[in-house]
């Protein structure tokens, strides 16, 4: 859609923050880098950090293998970012800040019977987003 009509793409990867819910609980990673007293070796965060870093290059790396696909198919205007904190909500405020026209998103989680406990993010998104969704079918 975006080389059809010519459109930036912003290609979004959100991750959740296990036990916070948000990455402003506490600090966030770099409020916890900060009053950590003792100062991580070189190039290396502390063991109890180490899970966020990981979660945040997993993001950043689908992301990215998204992006070359997007570009494989003519795409030239592609952004990626990875953004942490409850998935909904982290991608609605994205879309917010982006003034994004279009938020497209995957199935997953509508199908299974824990959207009715816990609801599932494309349903999430579909109720709070500022701009229109497209919801894609990814269970097949």
């Amino acid at each position: 859609m975006a080389v059809a009509f010519g459109a930036r793409l912003t290609i979004a990867c959100a991750y959740s923050l296990p036990g916070s819910g948000s990455p402003a609980v506490g600090g966030g990673v770099l409020g916890q880098l900060a009053g950590t007293a003792v100062a991580p070796p070189s190039g290396e965060p502390p063991a109890d950090l180490r899970w966020r870093v990981t979660r945040a290059a997993e993001a950043e790396e689908l992301a990215r293998r998204a992006a070359e696909v997007a570009e494989s198919l003519g795409c030239h205007d592609v952004a990626t970012v990875a953004v942490p904190g409850d998935p909904a909500a982290a991608l609605v405020a994205l879309a917010s800040s982006l003034s994004a026209d279009l938020l497209v998103v995957g199935s997953k989680g509508m199908q299974s019977w824990t959207r009715f406990v816990l609801g599932s993010v494309p349903n999430a998104i579909s109720h709070h987003a500022p701009c229109d969704v497209l919801i894609v079918r990814t269970d097949r």
